[in-house]
């Protein structure tokens, strides 16, 4: 089933109620009993160990089509993963609503959570904080605008351009684009501003840029190669952030992830967001990932 009217819906009502800070305990996409392991359910790795026995914590911020807390549950591409990996380890699943300054302390430090999930780009930096599993998909730097721009050099002729402060790409940009690079908050302000005609172009992830001008006349197009810019020639990985200090449940997770790569699984997810099935990040690739 195809998500595209769903997605909407999301998006709208994360500019409206933001980020909540509340725990959300999920048993299955109905918020009923229906998910909770079977009684006779036998775990792919014996003795894991989790924040809650038996339970798996996953902390989830509100970033569609990645993630998306719904009422007492959630949802997105990377909760359906999560949804397969607690299935396949028999683990309840408990989801707690986090932020992005907010998720990897939660894992290092107060160590409440098992994983966090949100489409966390793999860096040396964090990674003396937590831990990675194996990685799932590449994200890219999307290029949004109503005339289709999709090279950086495009860019430079088109006037005001909009982006998120912190994405990896910024500093590149800024030194293409100078003042005609504009930064904000979020992706709704820049929207706004790109809907109103303040900005001729914005740039956010390819993922989330889909979904949240899908129902829009903008087109979404992923920047093509320029040595200037060092995401157009080395997509970010993504992968699930988890404690440095629970080796045993990161190799049981990155286990089920090799093999949702190898039997098509991840591709199947991506297809039911609408998203192409080339995010999916090669066992090649995947293997030299930062652990």
């Amino acid at each position: 089933m195809k998500k595209s009217k769903k997605l909407t819906k999301y998006v709208v009502a994360a500019a409206t109620f933001g980020l909540a800070s509340m725990m959300l305990v999920s048993c299955s996409s109905a918020g009923n009993d229906a998910s909770a392991p079977k009684e006779d359910c036998t775990p792919a790795t014996e003795g894991l160990t989790t924040v809650s026995d038996g339970t798996l914590t996953v902390g989830v911020p509100e970033n569609l089509p990645y993630t998306q807390t719904t009422g007492d549950d959630a949802d997105g591409f990377e909760i359906a993963l999560v949804r397969k990996l607690a299935e396949a380890e028999c683990l309840s699943l408990k989801f707690v609503s986090i932020t992005y300054g907010n998720g990897v302390p939660m894992i290092s430090e107060q160590k409440s959570v098992d994983m966090i999930t949100g489409g966390w780009y793999v860096t040396e930096d964090r990674a003396k904080k937590v831990g990675f599993t194996t990685p799932t998909y590449f994200d890219s730097m999307a290029i949004v605008s109503a005339s289709g721009a999709n090279t950086v050099e495009d860019l430079e002729s088109i006037g005001a351009v909009g982006s998120a402060a912190g994405f990896s790409w910024e500093a590149d940009m800024t030194k293409v684009l100078g003042d005609n690079l504009k930064t904000y908050p979020s992706t709704i302000e820049i929207k706004q501003d790109l809907i109103a005609g303040r900005l001729k172009a914005a740039l956010d992830g390819y993922a989330v840029a889909t979904v949240a001008y899908e129902d829009t006349d903008f087109k979404v197009e992923i920047a093509g190669p320029d040595d200037r810019v060092a995401i157009t020639t080395d997509q970010p990985v993504i992968a699930f952030p988890v404690s440095k200090d629970n080796q045993e449940l990161n190799d049981a997770l990155s286990v089920q992830i090799d093999a949702f790569r190898g039997d098509g699984t991840l591709a199947e997810i991506l297809a039911e967001w609408n998203l192409p099935e080339d995010l999916v990040i090669p066992a090649e690739r995947a293997a030299k990932s930062i652990r």
